[in-house]
């Protein structure tokens, strides 16, 4: 009898010691998840949080990928978080046209986009994808990044293309642009912040890639380039704003 009741004695022991510590890790989340949410209402985002054992469950809506991750990023640094389970979500923006305008604006103002650069944009459904080519291996890189604060896209899907390093596409781009933007038909394009001819080089063969005023500045600008190097092939691929707009219609 005796020794049945010290069993009983010393499993109440063990109920009683369990107890605090279960409370105490309790209290401490609690804390941890009010912190956090003073961080998210600070930064005025509609983002529910819950705290369990040391992970930070994240469930709402945000606009972008880089605001997903911006979010991930502010509660993991909270002390006594460990762990973050994000399962924020980004809602599609239903005008495709929108989500290209914003994407093509931000390419336009990253300062190393060239006009030996060609970036194309397509949006479906909330993937934005990304076609052409880059002459430079970190433009691939930032330009995905960029991509990532477009609101509404979701996915990114990155096809660009870095071309081949070669002294001899270095000559031939410089030589051709300098033709093109050199004519006086099309020398008003080369003042432009952003000149709208591109002169894409890929192991001697010459595309030209953007938007010109009119049929007449087209030919101008592919008689320009015939004459200003030797290269293997040349496309004209450059599209007339009436064009545009006849397709838009």
């Amino acid at each position: 009898m005796r020794s049945r009741s010290l069993l009983t004695l010393s499993l109440a022991s063990m109920l009683i010691i369990a107890v605090p510590f279960s409370l105490g890790a309790d209290k401490k989340d609690s804390a941890v998840e009010t912190r956090a949410k003073g961080k998210l209402a600070e930064a005025k985002l509609g983002v529910d949080l819950s705290v369990d054992d040391g992970t930070a469950r994240l469930e709402g809506v945000v606009e972008s990928i880089a605001q997903k991750e911006k979010v991930a990023k502010m509660i993991a640094k909270i002390d006594g978080i460990n762990r973050v389970t994000n399962n924020l979500r980004i809602v599609p923006d239903a005008d495709q046209e929108r989500v290209v305008r914003a994407a093509a604006r931000k390419i336009r103002m990253y300062p190393y986009y060239s006009i030996f650069d060609n970036v194309e944009l397509e949006a479906r459904d909330g993937v934005l994808t990304l076609k052409g080519e880059v002459t430079q291996p970190w433009y691939k890189t930032d330009i995905e990044r960029l991509m990532g604060s477009v609101a509404g896209v979701r996915t990114i899907e990155n096809k660009l293309e870095v071309l081949p390093l070669s002294p001899m596409d270095d000559q031939i781009r410089m030589r051709v642009a300098r033709a093109i933007y050199g004519s006086p038909t099309l020398s008003r394009y080369g003042i432009q912040a952003n000149p709208p001819i591109h002169v894409v080089v890929k192991n001697g063969n010459v595309t030209l890639t953007g938007v010109v005023a009119t049929t007449l500045e087209k030919a101008m600008a592919e008689r320009a380039a015939r004459f200003a190097a030797t290269y293997f092939g040349l496309d004209n691929r450059l599209v007339v704003e009436s064009e545009i707009r006849r397709a838009g219609a």
